[in-house]
């Protein structure tokens, strides 16, 4: 029984010998979700660039639409009157998306409670917090190396 070859691109199997294989990764679809899946992981800056120096998309100039969406071979990237760029929604969700998040305001730290009747003193020594200064640990504890 022949093996089965499993594209994570493409989330498909199919049985795996050299002619499937090659026919499998020349098809539009391979690379396309390929390209897909790399540009994920692209600079943001690197990402812009390559979209800026497309030609514009005559069909998203005139309809405001394009089914390809990011995946068109042209720009859906529109200049203002300053000459400023204008972003696509779908690339403003992708930048955004992509983007780490910010740090926020230091939020109140939770601080844990014992369930009541439970006193530091009873817990076992793993499970005591530490001293306020510290442990005090001896200047020859031994050598682990």
């Amino acid at each position: 029984m022949p093996r089965n070859y499993y594209c994570d691109f493409c989330q498909c199997t199919f049985p795996d010998n050299k002619t499937n294989r090659k026919n499998h990764n020349e098809g539009s679809v391979h690379v396309y979700n390929k390209k897909l899946h790399y540009d994920w992981y692209k600079d943001p800056v690197e990402f812009l660039q390559e979209q800026l120096n497309k030609p514009p998309c005559r069909f998203y100039l005139t309809q405001g639409y394009c089914e390809y969406g990011l995946n068109c071979k042209y720009s859906h990237i529109t200049l203002d009157i300053n000459n400023q760029p204008i972003y696509p929604p779908e690339l403003n969700q992708l930048l955004q998306s992509q983007q780490p998040e910010t740090p926020t305001v230091a939020k109140k730290i939770q601080r844990y409670r014992l369930p009541k009747g439970w006193k530091v003193k009873d817990l076992p020594p793993s499970l005591k917090p530490p001293p306020k200064g510290g442990y005090e640990w001896e200047v020859d504890t031994g050598y682990w190396g």
